[in-house]
């Protein structure tokens, strides 16, 4: 991925000048990926399956006098076996460089990117097009303030999203590669590949709120939301969800944007419910339901 940055003036708040965590200076840094799709079959023909792989570091090498780290993925939640080598690592002055299986180098990440510069993205490496960044502001992390770039959306358009946006010293939310191999996520049936965790400096950094833990593996369906006797509609919505309770005496209904970020609270008994999102953009947005033990995250999409 080549950057090109377009002669722009932007002042970022004193508060983005913090020290952050940089993943990718640090050895020990690791992030979860957990990724939804349908997985029915004749008899479920609901069921959507979660899956997690874990990215990290396991050593280093020389090249040209320059250290790289060397990048591996694992279904192993402890990251111990099945380990696949993925390339090389390397971050300098805020920029972060891939080099591939393949010998290819590419620039994955360009921090330093402000308001109107563009980043080429091959999408299925097919489908190349230079994305602006259209929004840069801060997102706090464990008590630091980390500096977030929002991209533009292709203008090859279906019904689907790219909904791409970085994270100073982490990078993407769908995982720390995904530059260099950027897809889009359905816009109307349960797609979606976001990070979970991120581990660094030994300590856990990030956690997204919309999932139990770190490390997810299960199969949810449709037909498996009715244990807790309630329906949610529509899904893509427009404006408005539709809660209908069938059943529960006392649940918390939680609405989280794909950052995991707490956007909407309902403390609620047996009523029926209507949750306005028509001031959010349009995106994905998680619907977390607690009822007792029991929770479920529901992924809803937002139409334009």
């Amino acid at each position: 991925m080549k950057t090109t940055i377009l002669l722009s003036i932007f002042l970022l708040p004193s508060i983005l000048l913090g020290q952050v965590i940089n993943h990718f200076g640090n050895l020990d840094s690791k992030w979860n990926v957990a990724k939804s799709y349908p997985s029915g079959n004749q008899q479920n023909p609901n069921f959507v399956a979660t899956i997690t792989k874990v990215y990290g570091f396991q050593g280093d090498t020389l090249i040209d006098s320059e250290q790289w780290f060397k990048l591996y993925s694992s279904s192993d939640s402890l990251f111990e076996s099945n380990l696949l080598y993925l390339g090389l690592l390397r971050e300098e002055n805020n920029k972060v460089f891939y080099l591939d299986t393949l010998n290819q180098l590419d620039t994955l990440y360009d921090f330093s990117l402000n308001v109107g510069d563009s980043v080429l993205f091959d999408l299925y490496g097919m489908y190349p097009e230079w994305l602006q960044v259209v929004n840069v502001d801060s997102v706090q992390i464990s008590g630091d303030y980390y500096k977030r770039l929002k991209f533009a959306e292709p203008t090859i358009n279906a019904f689907d999203e790219l909904n791409e946006i970085w994270i100073e010293g982490i990078g993407s939310i769908h995982g720390p590669l995904f530059p260099s191999f950027p897809i889009k996520f359905s816009q109307e049936i349960p797609d979606s590949m976001l990070v979970t965790c991120t581990f660094s400096n030994n300590q856990q950094v990030w956690q997204h709120q919309s999932y139990p833990s770190c490390y997810v593996k299960v199969v949810l369906s449709v037909d498996q939301m009715e244990i807790l006797n309630f329906k949610i509609y529509p899904n893509p919505f427009t404006d408005r969800i539709h809660f209908e309770n069938n059943g529960l005496q006392q649940y918390r209904l939680t609405v989280l944007n794909s950052l995991g970020q707490t956007i909407h609270k309902i403390q609620a008994n047996t009523n029926n419910r209507i949750i306005d999102l028509s001031d959010f953009q349009a995106g994905i947005y998680f619907l977390k339901i607690e009822s007792g033990d029991n929770i479920k995250t529901i992924k809803m999409i937002k139409k334009h």
